[in-house]
């Protein structure tokens, strides 16, 4: 392929982000000249090899002044139990109880205007439901985000 065009297309490589998608222009050259290729994916090795923690082992004296030093610098609030889902699966299943309940229960005669109402609040309280589920257990949802990125 033409120089100027390989130079481009690595400059374009280069200037994107840690796993930003590939443009089109950019996944099409790749396929079709083997020597940007073979760059590409030698640099992505590289990359993950320069990534990757380096092992040496830590005398035992410097490991617990440097661990107490952590403790110190970030105090915890409080040791967080492992994920109980067992309050979380009991209050939804009693949200869903209480709707079944509510459409059996209410009147006919009570009108789809209240139905309406019933509907739309608790619509307001399965979003909220959702959303706490999500923001109190967030940092389990991070570890397994950041797992299925390593596959």
């Amino acid at each position: 392929m033409n120089e100027k065009t390989c130079a481009a297309m690595m400059d374009v490589f280069f200037g994107l982000d840690k796993n930003e998608r590939y443009p089109l222009k950019l996944t099409l050259h790749l396929l079709a000249c083997k020597t940007c290729r073979t760059q590409v994916r030698l640099c992505t090795l590289a990359e993950r090899a320069l990534a990757a923690p380096v092992l040496r082992p830590v005398p035992q004296m410097e490991a617990d002044a440097l661990t107490e030093r952590v403790a110190r610098a970030f105090p915890r609030r409080g040791e967080g139990s492992p994920i109980s889902l067992r309050r979380w699966i009991v209050s939804g299943a009693a949200m869903i109880l209480a709707m079944m309940l509510f459409t059996l229960v209410s009147p006919q005669s009570a009108g789809n205007h209240l139905q309406l109402a019933f509907y739309l609040v608790f619509g307001c309280v399965v979003t909220a439901y959702c959303a706490l589920f999500i923001a109190g257990n967030m940092d389990f949802f991070v570890k397994k985000i950041e797992t299925l990125g390593t596959r």
